[in-house]
């Protein structure tokens, strides 16, 4: 029964999010899996204890082993083990496991919501979603964001503060939840929601503008997606193309790997949607926190997966290197049909990208001895994510054909630094020195081999520090698509003598702080309505 229901909720998704289809997939796999299901009737025949006892005993000693693991994001997927036993659970009990029906502007308030509640949520025009459990990585922040709801996660006790017909305010940029606040406070908090909704008009009208400084230097804007039916959304947003598609969820949903025909029919969706549009196709970044069930078999046991046998290290190895010729296979057979440039993650330096362009060489040889088309001038780029990769860049940059900086991992590495680890967040700064020197680095090694260079990272949809990494010479931004608009408004805005004067003041100063004061004031400066005449 369970698995039925939620086949049907996964039939409901399939034309709606793949990225929710999924996650719903996974789940009716963990229905099936003998760890849960096997050791439950193990259970009932030794102890001859009820069904419900026995389930909940075996996921019980799931969760425990999801305890001991050290990473937070694998760590946070014991939920997902949890969501499941409830709903079968209720079916047990014979309690009803239909979807959540809150009326419309309703807040959810809730331990934690399953990702297929959180999928349907949005249908019901809820206000807001409001839990004890989760963190940035959880499902139901994920789904949240995609569906654009203001949520909040991670409260520990909310449920136990809030009662049903409580008045609540939910601020999902802060995370600040208000109960029944004062009318004072109300008021407040609804002009700023009718300035959102002014400025949400406003940008939209924005759509077919060209992000353009006001000095006529354009900028181009693009998309980070993870499947092909996001497109339709980004362009509407205003994406003149994809500067990123991660391939990875191919891998990482399903028991059955994802062979050529499967890429080569990806990638030709992703041309078809974007009619002419270019796309940036990033090979598979698998390891670490992105796991598939053939990296999850071969046990490698890292003590640290993050600096381990990830990305296009994975690509290289014997595990992985049949499945990445698969991929080149397909991506560029796909090239024939539209302009696709291809991108390889975590390259550490000039060795590693020989040995992948080997490969590409290779793959084009038995494309072209079997009679295959593709684009015989197709672009082969780099990912800049590691310190290596920055400071190398000028012997990167005569191998390849373009660059694009991913900012998360490079600060990340740079800094040392778990994002996601509450102790040590704070020294996750995008505006740090050392940051801004690299990037520079990098710009200036594209500059001179005279190779395009893209930011690909969180950073390219800060409005803010658009003006820096404008400022240093970027002239192309790939981003979460809902962020256009607003990175569009503020580059209007700019002008390019401003942005590199911006960029000398902010090299002069030694901390973050300093760098964060000077370019906010800059950006208040910019925004600012203009002085009327005599004031």
């Amino acid at each position: 029964m369970s698995d039925k229901q939620l086949a049907k909720i996964k039939e409901k998704l399939a034309s709606e999010n793949e990225s929710d289809y999924h996650i719903i997939t996974a789940h009716q796999m963990m229905l099936h899996d003998e760890h849960m299901v096997g050791a439950a009737v193990e259970y009932i025949k030794e102890d001859k204890i009820n069904a419900e006892w026995a389930l909940r005993r075996a996921v019980d000693d799931i969760r425990s082993v999801f305890d001991s693991i050290e990473d937070p994001y694998l760590r946070e997927r014991k939920s997902d083990v949890e969501f499941v036993f409830d709903r079968v659970l209720r079916n047990l009990l014979g309690r009803m496991t239909g979807p959540l029906a809150p009326p419309p502007d309703a807040v959810v308030v809730a331990y934690d919501l399953s990702p297929a509640d959180t999928a349907q949520l949005h249908k019901a025009a809820v206000s807001g979603l409001i839990t004890d459990a989760g963190g940035k990585t959880s499902h139901t922040a994920i789904i949240a964001r995609a569906h654009e709801i203001p949520a909040v996660v991670g409260l520990e006790d909310i449920t136990e503060v809030v009662e049903t017909d409580d008045l609540l305010v939910i601020d999902g940029a802060t995370g600040v939840v208000i109960v029944n606040p004062s009318a004072a406070t109300v008021a407040e908090y609804r002009d700023e929601q009718r300035r959102q909704v002014a400025q949400g008009m406003h940008l939209q009208t924005m759509k077919d503008l060209p992000a353009r400084l006001r000095d006529g230097t354009d900028i181009q804007l693009l998309a980070n997606i993870d499947g092909p039916e996001e497109i339709d959304d980004a362009i509407d947003y205003g994406a003149v193309g994809v500067g990123l598609f991660r391939t990875e969820y191919l891998y990482m949903t399903g028991d059955v790997l994802p062979d050529e025909e499967a890429h080569y029919a990806n990638a030709c969706r992703v041309l078809e949607k974007l009619k002419g549009r270019p796309a940036t196709i990033r090979t598979f970044d698998l390891g670490a926190d992105k796991l598939a069930k053939f990296v999850e078999e071969a046990d490698l046991d890292e003590m640290n997966p993050a600096l381990g046998l990830r990305s296009v290290r994975l690509c290289l190895s014997d595990l992985g290197k049949d499945l990445f010729r698969a991929q080149l296979r397909g991506l560029l057979r796909a090239s024939a049909h539209g302009p696709i440039k291809l991108m390889f993650p975590m390259i550490s330096g000039v060795a590693e990208l020989r040995a992948v362009k080997a490969i590409v060489d290779d793959v084009k040889i038995e494309l072209r001895v079997g009679g295959i088309d593709f684009d015989e001038q197709i672009k082969l780029g780099i990912m800049i994510e590691m310190p290596s990769a920055a400071l190398t860049a000028d012997l990167l940059a005569k191998e390849c054909d373009f660059f694009s900086i991913g900012t998360n991992d490079l600060i990340q590495y740079t800094m040392a630094v778990d994002r996601v680890n509450e102790y040590v967040s704070y020294l996750y700064e995008p505006l740090h020195p050392a940051l801004m020197r690299l990037i520079a680095m990098v710009v200036e090694a594209a500059k001179a081999a005279a190779i395009p260079v893209t930011v690909c990272g969180e950073m390219a949809g800060e409005p803010m520090i658009a003006s820096v990494l404008v400022g240093l010479g970027i002239r192309e931004l790939s981003m979460s698509a809902v962020s256009i608009p607003e990175v569009k408004d503020a580059i209007r805005q700019m002008a390019l003598e401003d942005t590199e004067r911006l960029v000398s003041r902010v090299r002069t100063v030694s901390t973050s702080a300093e760098v964060r004061a000077i370019v906010s004031a800059y950006m208040f400066a910019i925004s600012a309505p203009p002085k009327k005449a005599g004031a």
